[in-house]
């Protein structure tokens, strides 16, 4: 008999494998999607190192779910009666400047999900989110308790709006699953805006602030990129402060820190030292040794 799942799975990683790394948006080392990673995770991607963990059909699925609900809501956007581009890319290598420091520009891009040109000329940079019914939960208003997007979804799109000189940023989650105790359903959309230099109600900063902290880090991971080296295991926390972790958790563990725990370079980050920088050679050797 076949096994149609085994056969799906195996479809999926072919196809994956074929495919290889997928380029940056203007071919540079560094990809805005990966906003709020571990800076060591950061210096892998951008010398193209092989991931160490193997997805699961669950991941491959979440990535079809995702790509259809993305598709779907551009499609609609598009039928409004405003200006809607899709799939935007975004270089901000010459952006990366006004980080300061000394430091040449580093190379930095991606592609906005989308960028609404309103009627006066304002621009909005959106981003569209699936989420499952735990961060639904978490981010709805109303039966939820309100904490809106994640910080590096505000992040990503901060950075969106500062490489394309857009106004404001809009968040849209999209509730792939139901959770019936929270009163949410599958398709249920919730969305956010905040004008990209708008101080948030809590007192904390504003998105322009947030994504220069963000061009920190990546310019801080390009200095280790251009040594050749992978950098130490700085975290960055929910705050989007970076933090040394010793106490990596293995891939999918059940505790501990969760960047950890959902890494795809997992098993060779925590073959090295977390808190040495290692030439990338050594790294390509731990993953052949593991191959």
């Amino acid at each position: 008999m076949v096994n149609v799942q085994k056969a799906w799975l195996d479809e999926q990683i072919r196809q994956r494998d074929e495919e290889g790394i997928k380029p940056t948006a203007c071919n540079t080392p560094h990809r805005v999607s990966d906003v709020q990673s571990c800076v060591r995770k950061l210096t892998l991607t951008a010398h193209k190192a092989r991931e160490s963990e193997e997805f699961t059909s669950n991941t491959f699925m979440n990535f079809l779910i995702g790509n259809a609900i993305h598709e779907s809501i551009q499609e609609s956007l598009e039928q409004v009666g405003w200006y809607f581009e899709a799939e935007v890319p975004i270089d901000l290598t010459e952006v990366s400047k006004k980080v300061g420091h000394g430091v040449e520009s580093f190379g930095l891009s991606g592609h906005a999900d989308g960028i609404i040109t309103h009627e006066d000329n304002t621009r909005t940079v959106v981003e569209i989110k699936s989420v499952g019914g735990f961060a639904a939960k978490k981010s709805w208003p109303y039966p939820g308790n309100g904490e809106g997007p994640k910080r590096e979804h505000w992040a990503q799109g901060a950075l969106y709006a500062v490489g394309a000189e857009a106004d404001a940023v809009m968040i849209v989650y999209v509730a792939k699953e139901s959770d019936y105790r929270a009163g949410i359903k599958a398709g249920d959309i919730m969305q956010w805006e905040r004008g990209l230099h708008e101080v948030h109600p809590d007192g904390g900063q504003s998105l322009y602030d947030i994504a220069m902290d963000e061009l920190r880090h990546f310019q801080y991971a390009d200095r280790y990129y251009r040594k050749g080296l992978i950098a130490p295991a700085f975290v960055p926390n929910d705050h989007g402060e970076l933090e040394l972790v010793h106490d990596r958790p293995e891939y999918m563990a059940k505790k501990g820190n969760w960047r950890c725990r959902y890494c795809m370079f997992n098993t060779v980050c925590r073959s090295l030292p977390a808190d040495e920088e290692v030439p990338v050679d050594m790294v390509e050797r731990v993953q052949h040794a593991d191959a």
